[in-house]
């Protein structure tokens, strides 16, 4: 949802957040008007704030999505969701219903592959250590990429998650960066 409203807001992917378009076409509905650096700025904290962990993902709030946003400090954000919420939720639902079908063709392989990653880089297998653990966050976009963000959160697209040669390519240079030590 979070990267629906930045598209639907004008924000340029090379500006912030992931710098890939989505995989679905959204019509920036925001323009480019005085308010634009601070959808954007407010959009960069909130994204920051979603994938470096300072939100859990299971605290989900009692209010509506533009209400919180709103409480938290992002009225110009708030004001986008609001106007767009249910379109916005529609593409959420259409992302993870897709996820849920295919993603069981290509996580598994996914996570044996991160594992031998691990072990080639001699990070031992402790699921239950804190401070071993890699998040991965799986988003539709057009080309197939990956990021750090966070201490050890890894936002990598669909289609690198499909692609095993991309994925190792992009992983392994991460897991050295998320445990120098090895």
């Amino acid at each position: 949802m979070a990267l629906y409203l930045r598209e639907l807001g004008g924000v340029d992917p090379a500006e912030a957040g992931p710098n890939s378009r989505l995989t679905s076409v959204v019509k920036n509905r925001n323009g480019a008007d005085a308010a634009h650096g601070q959808f954007k700025q407010e959009w960069s904290a909130w994204w920051s704030a979603l994938t470096t962990g300072e939100i859990e993902p299971e605290a989900a709030p009692e209010k509506s999505l533009h209400e919180h946003l709103d409480q938290e400090g992002y009225p110009a954000l708030a004001k986008l969701a609001k106007a767009h919420y249910g379109q916005a939720t529609l593409f959420a639902q259409q992302h993870a219903d897709d996820f849920v079908a295919k993603s069981v063709d290509y996580v598994p392989r996914r996570l044996d592959e991160l594992e031998r990653i691990l072990l080639d880089h001699g990070v031992d297998h402790d699921t239950s250590a804190p401070q071993q653990q890699i998040q991965v966050i799986d988003v539709p976009l057009d080309e197939p990429r990956a990021w750090l963000t966070g201490r050890a959160t890894i936002v990598a697209s669909t289609s690198l998650l499909q692609d095993a040669k991309a994925f190792h390519g992009f992983i392994q240079p991460m897991v050295t960066i998320i445990f120098p030590g090895g």
